[in-house]
């Protein structure tokens, strides 16, 4: 399995169930880093050259995330902002990510009834441009739906769902 870091973005990971399934599967895997940016950053202070640093060690970056109205967690959003510097992430002779991946993953509560195609590109639209603007590859985007467990049977759903997406994810990883 290539060098992966997962740059997860959940304000509330332990109330989760498919942020928190999804991250804690793929963990486990060999050469695997997670650095959830709500623990390490709360104030939003990133640490722009330790992270910087971890990207630089990572083959492949997945963005892993809960959908939030459209849009990214505002830590992510926060991070990209200060970690993906010009000089460093792009920049006359300085795409100093040029030979990784970025895969984003996220989850949305909400039934797939909600998000067809053309929706989920104008959602991914910013993280693929990105990659393209960093001189990075562009490994895809991957969602799951149907990911709020309210009652036991949602629960149950939403871990059968998880699983899954985890399954994907690591097919996306190591294609």
């Amino acid at each position: 399995m290539p060098k992966t870091l997962m740059i997860l973005a959940h304000p509330k990971l332990e109330e989760s169930i498919g942020n928190k399934f999804i991250s804690k599967s793929i963990s486990k895997q060999p050469n695997v880093t997670v650095r959830h940016l709500d623990k390490l950053y709360p104030d939003f202070k990133i640490d722009i050259k330790a992270e910087q640093e971890a990207l630089l060690n990572a083959d492949v970056i997945v963005f892993q995330y809960p959908l939030f109205w459209y849009s990214t967690p505002a830590i992510l959003k926060e991070w990209i902002d200060q970690v993906m510097q010009y000089g460093f992430a792009f920049g006359k002779d300085s795409y100093g990510l040029a030979d990784k991946k970025i895969i984003v993953s996220f989850t949305i509560g909400s039934p797939v009834k909600l998000y067809p195609k053309e929706v989920i590109e104008k959602i991914t639209f910013p993280l693929k441009g990105l990659a393209e603007y960093c001189n990075v590859e562009y490994g895809g985007a991957i969602f799951c739906n149907d990911i709020n467990g309210y009652s036991d049977e949602a629960k149950a759903n939403a871990l059968k769902n998880a699983a899954d997406h985890s399954e994907k994810l690591l097919e996306l990883i190591n294609s």
